[in-house]
């Protein structure tokens, strides 16, 4: 069985067993598995709609876990009943398992040494998980934060739906961008025969037949004919421009009013609609200021955060003299109570909205770290 180790970060469904090209989303390198960052995992529509589901089944699990606590029963004036705690407990472990992506995010941090926000929720998450499990199934430990932790995630999943629509923006431009070229090209084979190919099969050095109303395959040189191009697409620029012998024809223009034949130059990576793509797949790896701000933030945080937790423990059981349990409960209460919400959510919140904004009124930001610039223009 070969091992297919290579995938596609926009379709992550396309995979490989060597390098290469996504086929769907027209370029785009493959990656091998495991060796990707958090940017990249996250921009893609597939990793949108995931959150998106999976904070709809977490807020379904919300409500009858939140109706299932003790404070809440009694504002409601429902009456105490046995194995609630274990109904809670599998409310919870269901909502828990929806936010083990968390810990996948986590690990990725760790193996890159790039300690961050979801070092810290794994750390709180997990810990507040099975301190609440052992006080459902042991006497000994007291106590729970399953409505806690399960209201982290809850809040995190919507979060990363936002960052990861955001990202996938600019997959959404990738695809509008592989739209330019032609899916067929007519290469002249010889003595004035042609082959409808396809666009990929092109090399530099081939002749290729451009018909009215068709669309240049690749960059190159007309070698034969006159006619008017739209270049609007690349340009922007609405006006048809003349074309002769001897001048460029740009990858994606449309004929207007007559054939020519063209000698690629320029294919793949290095024509034009390639360094556009290029400059896309860039983009879906960048961040605004705020959020590159807030992952250092949030690295201090994670440290901040454990360092107080253990001096709790130290604090609460050696000089107090409570018991291990007691202050294991006050520790991992100071690691919930660390885990930025805030930052999970306000700043995707922005990016998106932003990003949506720009895209509306035909705006590309090639850098997010460019954002904060966009109202001085």
């Amino acid at each position: 069985m070969i091992m297919k180790n290579y995938y596609c970060p926009m379709h992550p469904e396309v995979t490989s067993d060597k390098p290469g090209k996504c086929h769907k989303c027209g370029g785009m390198d493959l990656i091998l598995k495991g060796n990707h960052d958090h940017s990249s995992s996250m921009a893609s529509p597939e990793a949108a709609s995931d959150f998106l589901r999976r904070f709809w089944i977490v807020t379904a699990l919300l409500v009858p876990l939140t109706l299932t606590t003790e404070i809440v029963m009694k504002l409601l004036g429902i009456a105490d009943f046995a194995f609630r705690n274990y109904l809670q407990f599998t409310f919870a472990t269901f909502i828990f398992g929806f936010g083990f992506v968390f810990f996948q995010h986590a690990r990725h941090e760790i193996m890159a040494k790039q300690y961050g926000m979801m070092t810290l929720v794994s750390l709180a998450v997990g810990a507040g998980y099975l301190f609440s499990a052992a006080s459902t199934f042991i006497p000994i430990f007291k106590g729970g934060f399953y409505l806690e932790i399960s209201t982290l995630i809850w809040v995190l999943l919507f979060g990363h739906y936002l960052e990861a629509k955001s990202s996938s923006a600019a997959g959404d431009a990738l695809k509008e961008v592989s739209k330019l070229l032609p899916q067929i090209a007519h290469l002249i084979i010889r003595d004035g025969e042609t082959k409808d190919v396809s666009v990929e099969e092109l090399n530099k050095g081939d002749i290729v037949w451009v018909k009215p109303g068709e669309k240049v395959p690749a960059d190159g040189e007309i070698i034969e004919g006159e006619v008017s191009l739209d270049e609007s697409v690349i340009t922007g620029e609405s006006k048809p421009v003349s074309k002769k012998i001897g001048d460029k024809a740009i990858a994606g223009s449309i004929s207007i009013d007559g054939s020519i034949k063209v000698k690629i130059e320029r294919v793949g990576d290095n024509s034009t609609v390639g360094q556009i793509k290029k400059l896309i797949s860039q983009a879906q790896k960048t961040k605004p200021q705020t959020q590159l701000l807030a992952d250092k933030a949030s690295r201090l945080l994670t440290f901040s955060a454990l360092a107080v937790a253990i001096v709790t423990i130290f604090v609460w059981l050696v000089l107090i003299g409570q018991t291990f349990v007691f202050a294991l409960t006050l520790a991992i209460t100071v690691l919930v109570i660390a885990c930025p919400h805030a930052l999970g959510l306000a700043i995707p919140t922005v990016t998106t909205i932003t990003t949506a904004m720009s895209t509306k009124h035909g705006l590309f930001i090639k850098d997010l770290g460019k954002l904060e610039r966009i109202k001085d223009l």
